[in-house]
């Protein structure tokens, strides 16, 4: 007697089950697939702008304002001595006259380091503000009249002047409150004439027009001597009729 093929009842439901099993198994396969394809474009993205972002720690910033406590006191070894100087002294009430003194030597040197870098640009001296006691215009002003060949050398004589007066009076004033001998007052004074005197002569270097470009470039701040046409004529006045 033929039996036939014998079959088993779990062959149709176990095939089907084990269809249900692989396309789910697939359908969590791509859906890693895409979750890890958007955490790698997410991290991508997050690593490439952190080029874009300002940093904060290194080396950045030390071409302009140098290892110094001063702005810009790698150009001056006199300005940073006197700040060192005064640090080491005790005062009672002249904090004002120091934060003064340190403001001036910023200048001083932030001025000398743009002055002297190739590229001509305001740099160092860009943040540096505008005080009528001792400027008589922003440093960074006077910076771009410089590279502009736009300043007479009467203008940059009565700013260094003004800045070597105010400097000697502050010098003197922290040295009274420091109760400090002469010698020492002689000392910080040579310092500072050094430092003023570096920074003179690299600006009327670098500022003012040489002989051989031409007669000096005239500016609005430059003042000069105006006469009438219908004027040229008459004779001078010598207070007769």
């Amino acid at each position: 007697m033929d039996y036939g093929t014998p079959s088993y009842g779990m062959n149709s439901g176990s095939s089907s089950f084990f269809q249900k099993f692989s396309s789910g198994t697939t359908m969590w396969v791509i859906g890693g697939i895409l979750v890890a394809a958007l955490i790698g474009l997410t991290v991508y993205l997050i690593l490439g702008r952190a080029e874009t972002r300002p940093v904060v720690s290194g080396f950045y910033g030390g071409p302009i304002n140098g290892t110094s406590e001063l702005p810009c006191g790698r150009m001056s070894v006199e300005a940073e001595q006197i700040m060192a100087f005064f640090h080491s002294k005790q005062f009672s009430n002249k904090q004002d006259n120091l934060h003064d003194l340190r403001n001036l030597l910023s200048k001083l040197c932030c001025l000398k380091q743009d002055l002297m870098a190739p590229q001509q640009t305001i740099t160092a001296v860009k943040e540096l503000g505008f005080a009528t006691h001792m400027d008589i215009q922003p440093v960074a002003d006077l910076t771009a009249r410089c590279f502009s060949k736009t300043i007479p050398e009467r203008d940059l004589s009565i700013q260094f002047e003004k800045w070597r007066d105010f400097g000697l009076d502050m010098i003197r004033r922290l040295c009274t409150a420091a109760n400090l001998s002469e010698s020492e007052v002689k000392h910080v004074e040579s310092l500072f004439k050094i430092c003023w005197s570096d920074v003179q002569d690299v600006a009327m270097t670098t500022c003012l027009s040489s002989v051989g470009e031409g007669a000096f470039k005239q500016s609005p701040h430059e003042a000069s001597p105006h006469i009438p046409e219908e004027l040229d004529e008459l004779r001078p006045y010598d207070g007769l009729y």
